[in-house]
């Protein structure tokens, strides 16, 4: 009888240490996905705040995990171009920021996702002061974006973020949309494929669809 109820004892002393794991994940994954709602949602610097505080939280309490950082990040440099402060108020929130996609790119090496975030905060900072960090940060920005997509040459965000420096730098030197254009066509193929393939409940980064059609609408005449 002894010999019988043995391995029902190690199978539910098993089950017992397993179980504390999947809550932690379950619930992780019901605050990622709440807080990722809210983000998207978010219409003021006080609201991405708020959800930058709350990813930071989750961060904490999940220090094997990039995304909350990745979100952090997205809240701080959308703080940035929503500010209507001084300079040293955006740039105080860019680097809140790059701390974020820095500590998310020791978690997760190599990653296209991060290197198009932090391509994303030197378009940030280089808007916040453009006479004098023109030259430098505009060239930062194309070697960052391009290592994003060499990385990963079907990341929609990439694609699109590069489709705007491409679009700046035309603007500039008094060039046409043509680059730009075929970059944000590019993008928007690979949005498509994404939103066919990606779970509604994913906590993977999925926006930019609507800002590349926006540009596309914008600045493609064809």
């Amino acid at each position: 009888m002894k010999k019988q109820q043995i391995p029902v004892v190690l199978c539910l002393l098993m089950m017992s240490h397993s179980l504390p794991s999947l809550a932690s994940n379950e619930a992780y994954q019901k605050a990622m996905q709440l807080e990722i709602i809210q983000l998207y949602q978010a219409g003021s610097i006080d609201a991405l705040q708020k959800s930058a505080n709350a990813f930071t939280r989750i961060a904490s309490m999940n220090p094997d995990e990039w995304l909350p950082h990745y979100y952090a990040a997205w809240a701080y440099v959308h703080m940035g171009f929503r500010s209507q402060g001084n300079l040293k108020e955006k740039d105080g929130f860019y680097a809140e920021a790059k701390k974020h996609t820095e500590k998310a790119g020791k978690i997760s090496t190599n990653n296209s996702e991060i290197v198009a975030l932090q391509g994303y905060i030197i378009m940030g900072e280089l808007s916040a002061d453009p006479a004098t960090r023109g030259q430098q940060l505009s060239a930062l920005a194309m070697q960052t974006f391009g290592k994003a997509i060499s990385l990963d040459q079907e990341n929609p965000r990439a694609l699109l973020m590069m489709a705007q420096m491409e679009w700046g730098t035309a603007q500039f030197f008094g060039q046409g949309p043509e680059k730009a254009c075929g970059l944000l066509q590019s993008s928007l193929a690979l949005f498509e494929k994404e939103s066919a393939t990606v779970e509604k409940e994913s906590l993977k980064p999925a926006w930019g669809k609507e800002y590349a059609e926006g540009l596309k609408a914008e600045i493609c005449t064809n």
